[in-house]
C-alpha cells in the first residue's frame, strides 16, 4: 500500500505543478507609471457565462475564441480605475493582429475591460495594450503569452 499512496501523492503534486503553470500563463501583471495593469485570459466559452460579462458578450462565437480581461488599479492607493478607454492588439504567431476597443465590464462589483478575440493558432501571442484616461497621456504596455489549442 506504500507503493500506491506514494504513487497517488506523486500525481497529485504533478498535477498541482500544471495547474499553477497554466494559471501562470493565463494571468500576469505588470506596473506601468504608476497603475498596475493586470491581463486575464480564458476560454469564452467559459467567459460569457460569468456574471457581469454574459450580457456583455455574445452567446456564439468564433472557434478558438478567447476572452481578454484587463484591470487597472492605481499603485499606490489600489484604486481601481474605471474611466479609461482600452485598446488592445492580439498578434497572432504568424503575425496577423487583430485590433478591438474592450468594453468597460465589471465582475464582483469591480470595473474591468474586456473583450472577445480568435487564438486560431498555438504559440506565442503578443497583446498591446493602450489604456486612455481622460487629460492622462495614454498608457502603453505589451504581454506575451503562450497559447496552446
Amino acid at each position: 500500500m506504500g507503493t500506491v499512496l506514494q504513487a497517488l501523492l506523486t500525481l497529485v503534486t504533478a498535477a498541482v505543478l500544471v495547474l499553477a503553470a497554466l494559471s501562470a500563463h493565463a494571468q500576469q501583471a505588470k506596473s506601468v507609471d504608476g497603475v498596475v495593469v493586470q491581463l486575464g485570459l480564458m476560454s469564452a466559452e467559459r467567459a460569457v457565462h460569468a456574471e457581469g460579462h454574459r450580457d456583455a458578450h455574445p452567446a456564439t462565437f468564433p472557434s478558438g475564441s478567447q476572452h481578454v480581461l484587463i484591470t487597472l488599479a492605481d499603485a499606490k492607493g489600489h484604486q481601481p480605475i474605471a474611466d479609461a478607454e482600452v485598446v488592445v492588439e492580439v498578434v497572432d504567431p504568424h503575425g496577423a493582429v487583430q485590433k478591438k476597443s474592450l468594453l468597460h465590464t465589471s465582475a464582483a462589483g469591480m470595473p474591468d475591460y474586456s473583450e472577445l478575440f480568435v487564438f486560431g493558432w498555438s504559440g506565442t501571442y503578443s497583446l498591446r495594450m493602450t489604456a486612455t484616461r481622460p487629460n492622462a497621456k495614454p498608457l502603453k504596455t505589451t504581454f506575451t503569452v503562450h497559447h496552446s489549442l
